[in-house]
């Protein structure tokens, strides 16, 4: 925020006040959520409307508006907008259960001006949250809502009253729906645990293990970036958030060993997109999922290990295969030793992760098993002096871990617009519907529909905003299909996370270009490439549904293990196919043939499996051959 020069009366700049208030409110905010997880929730409409409040409020004095070049009146502008979301919350926490008896579809004056007043204010703070496209996107849902009735065919529906609409937004089928509920329950749980690993210095354990792996590699400095990212996203929940937090470090990093600035961005960008699908947190996709499908967490998290792997294997590949084209030296001077302040931040970080999944696994809830991680990594903190945070550093966690929340928590309010626009119009039904047809004709034409839907929908959005928003739209075609819930439903996620890198709206390549001062198209270009052969993971899930790991027993292991290992062999052949490059230039026949190779794995089916395995292994086994020998000849 730009420095201002008025000051208010007590000598305070109106910056300052602004964000001093800001920070507050972001404190009480984590400490609502932590004490409504160990105490117990309120009813869930007094729930939301609290952290909604606070959020909006934090978010009113922190972000600048549209009047920022005059300090003072911007700053009104922001209280009235903070008074005007108070008045709709509380006038609601006051009201609502005569309003759920009686007045539902048939408010009153005071009715109606909570609802207009209260879905204004949320679409103001989505836009200082998340920019003009979160905003047009919502503006784009209500006024479907609105003028339906205006379009022809299936499109189209009777239209609602402005009266209708205003209800609709401001209710538990609107911005108090299922995306907002996701971001109090379970969300800002571990956005508050990300801020205290952070914080309390465990996290830097990531970036020190990140480095000691890469050593004496020539993609040192892309393979440590690949890991911390990976590691950090897979908390933090944003790929965007998670490119800004490890970026200036990683980007440069990387350009000082020898890469472009534009492909370290991508190599950034797309790692930080990994950690959104990386066991055991999965930017906390796997807890939403578990609370929407009521499926097991575990067997959500086997389900994601596969994808994961490969995706982090393919990136690990190709940035070799590029450091090794370019001629790219090993880093020097990472300290790979351990000492006595290493092993007591492992032991901080598997002891709150172990805990994290042992009360996962038996049973206690999402937030709980949040908590009971926060408050080992906490307790083993304050154990030992190497360790032990400051009370300024516990303060920092308090209000990093309601700021970290807060454009999450403002644009799953708004998105709850669209949810509700989508199911109080039957066009998700539609949608679903025109899917079924594609499927019931080719199931292939259908997942590329679904896949599209999810990029496009998920464009700008956080993680978990993108997957609740497609989840609603394009999931139930896929289940009506006959597809398992659970392929489903990781099928939608990863396509929704995957739009974090795809043109027109990347956010995070957006990010990763202002750290990199390269084009945004640039990297978006690069990251498309190096993430290649993660966007068909999601149609191995449908064709070899054992890759998904929820039956390992016995008889289904040796297919498991077979098709992991021509997984493999493909991610490596197309790794090879992009650079040009495999123990030296690889000619255009071979690239096209090592790409047959790896397309013939990926076609459902054991002959076609076993020939592009054979021809695959055959050129790469050629190639290692080949240059041994050459070696062997030129050694005296």
């Amino acid at each position: 925020m730009t420095t201002l020069s008025a000051t208010a009366g007590t000598g305070l700049s109106i910056d300052g006040a602004r964000r001093q208030i800001g920070l507050a409110l972001c404190a009480v905010l984590a400490a609502f959520i932590v004490g409504s997880a160990l105490y117990g929730r309120l009813t869930a409409w007094v729930q939301y409307e609290v952290v909604l409040m606070l959020a909006l409020g934090a978010t009113f004095a922190l972000r600048p508006g549209p009047l920022r070049a005059r300090p003072a009146l911007d700053a009104l502008l922001s209280a009235v907008l903070a008074g005007g979301g108070v008045f709709a919350g509380v006038y609601m926490l006051g009201h609502y259960e005569e309003i759920a008896a009686f007045r539902e579809g048939l408010p009153n004056d005071w009715d109606m001006a909570a609802y207009v007043v209260g879905t204004l204010v949320v679409l103001e703070g989505a836009r200082r949250a998340e920019g003009w496209l979160l905003l047009g996107v919502v503006l784009a849902g209500i006024g479907y809502l609105a003028f339906g009735h205006l379009l022809p065919g299936w499109v189209g529906h009777r239209g609602l009253s402005a009266p209708e609409v205003f209800e609709l937004a401001y209710s538990a089928n609107g911005i108090f729906g299922v995306a907002l509920g996701s971001v109090v329950e379970i969300v800002y749980v571990y956005v508050i645990f990300g801020a205290v690993l952070r914080l309390s210095g465990a996290g830097a354990f990531f970036d020190w293990i990140a480095g000691a792996l890469a050593m004496g590699r020539r993609s040192g400095s892309a393979q440590c970036a690949i890991i911390a990212s990976a590691l950090f996203g897979s908390i933090n929940g944003s790929a965007p958030a998670n490119v800004v937090a490890n970026g200036a470090i990683t980007i440069s990093m990387m350009h000082r060993a020898g890469f472009t600035k534009a492909y370290a961005g991508a190599v950034e960008a797309s790692s930080s997109v990994v950690g959104q699908i990386m066991p055991p947190v999965m930017g906390v996709g796997a807890f939403i999922m578990a609370e929407i499908t009521g499926i097991p967490y575990a067997n959500i998290m086997l389900a994601a290990v596969v994808p994961a792997f490969l995706f982090i294997f393919s990136l690990s590949c190709v940035t070799a295969l590029e450091a090794a084209k370019l001629g790219i030296r090993p880093p020097e001077g990472l300290d790979g030793r351990w000492n006595r302040l290493r092993l007591l931040q492992m032991l901080t970080v598997l002891a709150s992760f172990g805990v994290l999944l042992g009360m996962l696994f038996s049973g206690y809830s999402v937030d709980l098993c949040g908590l009971g991680a926060i408050a080992t990594l906490l307790g083993l903190s304050l154990l030992f002096k190497e360790t032990r945070p400051s009370l300024r550093d516990l303060r920092r966690m308090l209000v990093d871990g309601g700021l970290e929340g807060l454009n999450v928590a403002v644009a799953c309010a708004a998105i709850g617009i669209i949810i509700g626009a989508v199911s109080a119009t039957g066009l998700g039904i539609k949608i679903s519907q025109a899917i079924v047809a594609l499927g019931q004709a080719d199931l292939f034409l259908a997942l590329l529909a679904a896949a599209g839907c999810a990029v496009l929908l998920g464009m700008g959005l956080p993680t978990a905003a993108s997957y609740l928003l497609v989840v609603f739209t394009a999931g139930p075609a896929l289940t009506q299909l006959g597809l398992p819930v659970l392929t489903v439903h990781m099928f939608v996620f990863y396509y929704a996370v995957m739009s974090a890198i795809t043109p027109p709206v990347a956010l995070a390549a957006f990010a990763a270009a202002a750290i990199a001062q390269e084009p945004v198209i640039k990297i978006t270009m690069h990251s498309m490439r190096l993430c290649i052969v993660a966007f068909l993971f999601p149609f191995l899930w449908i064709y070899q549904p054992e890759l998904m790991l929820q039956d390992l027993s016995a008889p289904h292991l040796p297919a498991l293990f077979g098709a992991l290992a021509a997984l493999v062999l493909a991610v490596v052949m197309l790794a090879a196919v992009q650079v040009g490059h495999f123990r030296g230039r690889l000619s255009w026949p071979e690239r096209l043939a090592l790409a047959v190779a790896a397309a013939l794995i990926y076609v459902p089916g054991a002959v076609t499996t076993g020939i592009g395995f054979a021809a695959g292994a055959a050129i790469l086994g050629r190639r290692l051959f080949l240059t041994r020998r050459q070696s062997v000849e030129v050694t005296p």
